[in-house]
């Protein structure tokens, strides 16, 4: 056992220890009981006559047995081995000895048993009736198993006995909490003290030893904020086990509390050594089983871990010496020169203790503080959200300067805020301007030292805190010439540790006379050194100075024009003269807030060394709650752990084929907002993903911060605490109803009271800031029977289809089904005619999707995913990512399908010997597919996308051809066969739900085909699109939704328009209007995009730049890649052609391109990224900067045959055809060293196909057709200005070409 515990690495094997204890516990406890014993401590086995004696007061009191078999007992426990029993001697001679074969360990003290003798002939009968002689002492319950708790309540019992309880367990025992829920893991400082008497001292002196030690013991303990825990016996001489951080007692720097009690108990017992023989002491930090242990009928509080047995270890290995573990040492941030290492040895059963100190106490040593601040500057993360805080102390500066009076800002705000931060900015920016910066640091063991922090600051000043010390005197001595009396220089030797001779003058003074004349000598030198150079007192941790430096620092505020900068923790009680200070009208007190959450993530950003994280660590990050400290440590504790994997950003994509191995890729899909504060061209960009086998919801706070978390949880009520922790369970947001479940006892006017308590007190809140109580917020069903419905669902599954459309859509189009386009033209005509702004039928009913998902997909998932229900958990990540693909977030989607990916585990390369570790129907893998196709279509990975929707429509028995044959034959048979087989749906409704479920998947299937195809400009791929729009058209009339038929008439419009369909593509009408009431961001930047276009050819140019401001905004609440390639190419457009009007600047549509140009996502989209690259070539060419044309034209030329006939396709094409006829007016001035001889001809060739291609989107028809006619004069050699050539519309091009040389009329 001993062992085990020493071994254990991870609170599952505290856990797994606990268990174990108690299960042997009880079963020992049980037996010891029947036969009317106790047990009142686990050793050995020894018999004999004992001594029970009470120590403590009136408010806690311990029992403990005393006597020479008790000694023996001790003795056996040392002697016995791994699965050894020994007996004491006294023991021995109790027993029966003929039935046991022994070994004789020690004469007269101590027997190993052997074996137990069977006599022979074995009698059964003699056997049975002996057994059922014992029969009575079994009891019939647990309940019963101690007399004691039959007996009638007695009041005066029941004070006694809550005098042997600890007052933490007992408080949660007077709330009524069960004993499972007073256990818990936690971190605690432990002490043991081990007291030795002499051997000669009688029974009742020792007893009167251990009272008066468990008395002082106890009340230092407890004023350092720990509690006595237990009282162990051994020979002459006692432990006592004395915890800190025991649930409700969690206190900051409770390690350094823990070292300062301990150090005062040593003391304490050596003060007589009569009467103690050996005092020593050990202390130990970390995590432990705080709980109850042992059998139902006779169990008790302790704490069990590692860290308690190595405090055992090192009383044996370090007698006589207060000895604390590495981590105390650490974690008490006492001064070093407090500590002294001590030598390794050997301990039992411990291979590695760590490093092991001696703690010496607090002692004036010969040395002052260091000149530094908790923080340094670093010049590649810039301060963040704390420009008010600035500005008050230049302000603060500037009157300083300016009145001649001293000024202080002192900054307040929690622990972790930036406050160091600041002063580190602060110290930077006014050394920079040639001030004279003090900068000093103060600790808790710094508040006892009178005059500490201007010793040390006075120091810093002089320059003698760094010098040797043989150098120190004279340093100072060169200081005070001219400026302090020669003979008064002997004042500041015990204050600097120097050694001037004592003057005459000064040796007449008295104490007070003596400190009155070191302050004005003070006073003094710093006048005389602001006159030369302004003076900067900065402060950290200003609550920890002493009393007498905050006098000082009042006067010398007001006796001259000093800069005094501080910070300070709101939780520590400041002293008289500390307020006094504040209450100056030259002290400015600036409180310092959390940061927003933007600049938390751009923190994160700069911590990892990323651009940009995935959203599921935004949302770990979120526990950060603003505090800048917290966001760093959770950062660290990832990368330290090993969780994150870096990719470089433009590193090219390549085409995957693999589901499993896309997590870059979808991080590199979204947009990233954040860049380097010192980003350079050619900087190699890095963005992070979270590693596959890595779950971000069971990742345990790092050490350091769940030590915050416990210290303020403990400062709760036990009600409150035991609300909260069952408000964890759940999970972030939870349902009072469901937590109500998992308190037992409490009835809801109680819950409500309590949880008004903690929204007072800023712990928790509602998730809409309007509810108020008694109102509940809408989170899960109010019921714990959750997943019995989630199963009930789950077995209707076939006849659930996923991802419905809103029911909004279905009424605002409810009427017969459309047969053609022109017929659902003229339906969303009347339809929008007879919408009035009392009765609109697009904003009646409010999209809920967001808060659906956020507050009950969401956390379901989670719930599931925790309890085991596998088959629910991937039933509810279904519907997450669904919902996620419906708002336009492709990554929350791709994250949620990776975690139901996990669930179905790795695919085996065979498709016979695939077997899902979830049981799942074939509609819901189809479901699975169809999503996992769109996640990959929108990161543009097109293959693969189309190899996930092929496998959706085989699941759901609707296959797709491979071949040009198969491509023929199925669009005979959807053109001629399918509609004659158009039946009546079932009258079953159980049925028509199922059908009706699979059509739809079917259509988005097919939906997706077709939009995969037709970014492929081939002819075969022409062919398979075609086939997919047509039987997506057939599914749909199939489906006989009014809704879905609409969805797909506006698909095959859109598909017929780019692929250059002339009659029978549609006009958007009012599109960007219905996009924004359905919330589809990603579908309404797109139509966006269009009407930028419609307004930039129209020469709206103020309409370009409004719906550019509405387009950006778009963007900025979204992770839409494609939606800014859109918006930065239309900002390129006002660049050249937009009479000066500039939206973003060049650099940043460049670095944009830079940034993202190997992206996937635009990879795929051939059709923007063909205008963006010629816009770009054409800016270049404005400059002329030819190298970097030609580089960006010859991207053109790559993407110019991927292109089709769609709105973005063609002005793609017609920028390409500038670049084409630039190109061919500039061969005579010799600028391109490589022309092609055909590329006149060439480019005659686009000209032809652009006007066969783009027949459906004739609006730039007479811009090309002017383009021509240039090219056709130029071949005439007419050298005429362009200006009505390339120009359609009367306005002005950046550059116009006349006789080689561009006419520039403005200058955007």
């Amino acid at each position: 056992m001993d062992r085990f515990s020493l071994t254990c690495k991870s609170e599952r094997d505290m856990d797994k220890l606990a268990h174990i204890f108690s299960y042997y516990i009880s079963d020992i406890v049980e037996h010891v009981l029947c036969f009317g014993g106790d047990i009142l401590n686990i050793t050995g086995l020894s018999a004999g006559r004992i001594s029970q004696v009470i120590v403590g007061d009136e408010r806690q009191q311990y029992l403990l047995v005393i006597g020479r078999d008790v000694d023996d007992v001790r003795l056996a426990q040392r002697l016995a081995q791994a699965n050894e029993i020994v007996l004491s001697w006294n023991c021995w001679m109790l027993c029966e000895q003929y039935m046991f074969e022994v070994e004789i360990m020690r004469e007269d003290e101590a027997v190993k048993l052997r074996d137990m003798r069977i006599i022979d002939p074995f009698d059964f009968d003699e056997h049975f009736d002996k057994c059922l002689d014992y029969l009575p002492h079994y009891r019939t319950s647990a309940e019963t198993l101690r007399t004691a708790l039959e007996l009638d309540p007695h009041s005066d019992l029941d004070q006694k006995l809550r005098k042997h309880i600890m007052k933490n367990l007992l408080k949660k025992i007077d709330e009524g909490q069960p004993v499972e829920y007073v256990s818990e893991f936690r971190t605690v400082t432990l002490v043991l003290v081990s007291l030795e008497f002499h051997k000669t001292a009688w029974m009742l002196h020792l007893c009167h030893l251990i009272q008066e030690s468990a008395l002082y013991i106890s009340t230092v303990i407890e004023k350092g904020g720990g509690q006595l825990s237990r009282i162990f016996m051994f020979e002459k001489g006692c432990m006592f086990l004395c915890v800190f951080g025991l649930p409700g007692d969690k206190k900051p720097d409770e390690c350094a509390h823990a070292l300062e009690s301990s150090f005062s108990i040593f003391s304490f017992c050596w003060e007589n050594p009569a009467k103690t023989k050996l005092v020593s002491i050990s202390i130990t930090n970390g995590p432990v089983f705080c709980g109850v242990v042992g059998a139902v009928a006779r169990h008790e509080y302790t704490v069990i871990g590692p860290k308690v047995s190595l405090a055992a270890r090192m009383i044996t290995a370090y007698p006589g010496l207060v000895s604390c573990d590495e981590i105390t040492y650490l974690r008490s941030m006492l001064p070093a020169y407090n500590f002294k290492k001590l030598p390794e040895k050997m301990m039992k059963n411990i291979s590695n203790p760590g490093k092991i100190y001696e703690y010496l106490g607090h002692r004036r040593c010969i040395m002052f503080g260091k000149r530094h601040l908790a923080r340094k500057r670093n010049k590649n993360r810039p301060l963040l959200d704390r420009e008010k805080e600035l500005e008050a102390f230049q302000m603060a500066q500037q009157r300083c300067l300016h009145q001649k009076k001293g000024q202080a800002v002192l900054y307040e705000g929690g622990k972790g805020y930036g406050k160091s931060q600041l002063l580190a900015e602060i110290n930077f920016l006014t050394q920079k301007e040639g001030h004279r910066v003090l900068p000093l640091m103060l600790k808790e063991a710094d508040s006892k030292q009178c005059f500490y922090a201007i010793q040390t600051l006075m120091a810093i000043f002089f320059e003698i805190d760094t010098c040797p010390a043989y150098y120190r005197q004279e340093c100072l001595q060169r200081h005070l010439r001219g400026i302090v009396e020669e003979q008064l220089h002997c004042l500041f030797n015990d204050l600097l540790f120097v050694k001037f001779p004592l003057s005459f003058k000064v040796s007449h003074m008295d104490d007070v006379a003596r400190q009155k004349k070191v302050k004005a000598c003070f006073i003094k030198v710093l006048q005389e050194a602001a006159r030369e150079t302004p003076l900067i007192f900065l402060i950290d941790e200003a609550q920890y100075m002493d009393a007498a430096s905050w006098e000082f620092l009042e006067t010398l505020l007001s006796s001259m024009p000093i800069m005094m900068v501080m910070t300070l923790t709101p939780i520590f009680t400041l002293c008289g003269w500390a307020q006094h200070f504040l209450q100056s009208p030259q002290a400015i007190l600036m409180p310092i807030t959390k940061l927003a959450t933007t600049s938390l993530l751009r923190m994160a950003c700069w911590e990892l060394g990323v651009v940009s994280i995935p959203q599921e660590l935004q949302i770990y990050l979120h526990r950060c709650f603003g505090n800048p400290l917290y966001c760093e440590v959770l950062c660290q504790d990832l990368l330290s752990k090993d969780m994150l994997l870096f990719h470089d950003l433009q590193k090219e994509e390549e085409e995957n084929s693999k589901w499993e191995t896309l997590s870059a890729n979808a991080m590199k899909s979204i947009m990233y907002s954040m860049f380097p504060a010192n980003s350079e061209e050619g900087q190699e960009l890095y963005v992070c993903t979270v590693k596959d086998d890595v779950n971000l919801d069971t990742v345990l706070l790092p050490p350091f911060l769940k030590e915050i978390a416990v210290s303020q949880l403990d400062q709760l009520s036990p009600e409150e605490q035991l609300l909260v922790k069952c408000a964890a369970i759940i999970g972030h947001s939870f349902h009072i109803d469901l937590l109500q479940h998992l308190l037992p006892g409490w009835d809801k006017n109680k819950l409500l009271q309590v949880l008004r308590a903690l929204v007072d007190i800023h712990v928790l809140c509602w998730p809409d800031k309007s509810q108020e109580l008694p109102a509940e917020p809408i989170l899960v069903p109010s019921s714990i029977d959750i997943i019995d419905e989630t199963k009930e669902k789950k077995t209707k599954l076939d006849s659930s289809p996923f991802q419905m459309k809103p029911s909004r859509t279905q009424e605002a189009f409810s009427s017969e089904c459309c047969r053609t386009e022109e017929e659902f033209l003229d339906q969303v005509k009347r339809k929008l005619a007879q919408t009035s702004p009392e009765k609109d039928l697009l904003t009646t009913k409010p999209c809920h999707c967001k808060d659906i998902l956020k507050l009950v997909l969401s956390p379901l998932t989670q719930h599931c995913l925790v309890i085991g229900e596998t088959t629910c958990a991937f039933y509810y990540l279904l519907e997450a990512a669904a919902a996620s693909l419906d708002l336009s977030d492709n990554y929350m989607a791709f994250f949620y399908l990776r975690k139901a990916s996990s669930l179905l585990g790795q695919p085996s390369a065979f498709s016979f010997l695939k077997k899902h570790k979830v049981k799942i129907c074939q509609f819901e893998e189809a479901t699975f597919c169809r999503l996992l196709s769109e996640v990959c279509f929108n990161m543009g990975h097109i293959t693969l996308a189309k190899k996930l929707a092929r496998k959706a429509l085989r699941l759901l028995k609707r296959n797709f051809p491979w071949t040009w044959f198969g491509v023929l034959f199925q669009t005979f048979l959807e053109k001629y066969w399918h509609p004659c087989t158009l039946s009546q749906p079932p009258n079953n409704p159980s049925e028509n739900k199922k059908n009706l479920a699979v059509l739809q998947q079917q259509v988005h299937c097919l939906s997706l085909l077709w939009q995969l195809y037709n970014l492929e400009a081939t002819a075969s791929s022409y062919r398979f699109a075609c086939l997919a729009t047509l039987m997506q058209k057939n599914s749909a009339e199939e489906f006989a939704n009014e809704a879905q038929v609409v969805s797909t008439y506006v698909e095959l419009s859109q598909f017929s328009q780019s692929m250059g369909i002339k009659d029978k593509w549609l006009h958007c009408f009012q599109a960007r209007e219905i996009c924004r009431h359905l919330k589809k961001p990603a579908l309404e930047n797109l139509v966006l995009s269009v009407l930028f276009r419609s307004a930039f050819l129209k020469k709206k140019f103020g309409l370009c730049v409004h719906v550019l401001e509405s387009q950006w905004a778009l963007i900025s609440q979204g992770y839409d890649v494609l939606g800014l390639a859109c918006f930065y190419s239309a900002c390129l457009d006002l660049l050249l052609y937009g009479k000066g009007l500039l939206f973003r600047p060049f650099s940043e549509c460049l670095r944009f391109v830079q940034i993202y140009e190997h992206s996937r996502v635009l990879f795929s989209q051939s059709n923007v990224m063909l205008g963006v690259h010629s816009s770009l070539a054409m800016w270049f060419a404005q400059e002329s900067q030819w190298g970097l044309f030609e580089h960006y034209f010859s991207k053109a030329c790559q993407l110019v045959k991927r292109t089709n006939a769609s709105l973005f396709g063609a002005h793609g094409f017609v920028r390409f055809l500038e670049c084409h006829v630039l190109m061919l007016q500039k061969i005579p001035e010799g600028i391109f060293m490589h022309i092609p001889l055909e590329l006149r001809s060439q480019t005659l060739e686009y000209f032809k196909e652009f006007f066969s291609r783009c027949v459906t989107c004739p609006v730039y028809h007479q811009w090309v057709s002017e383009l021509k006619a240039s090219v056709m004069r130029c071949e005439k050699r007419e050298f005429m200005s362009l200006t009505n050539s390339i120009r359609p519309f009367d306005t002005c091009l950046t550059r116009i070409w006349i006789k080689g040389e561009f006419l520039q009329e403005n200058n955007s």
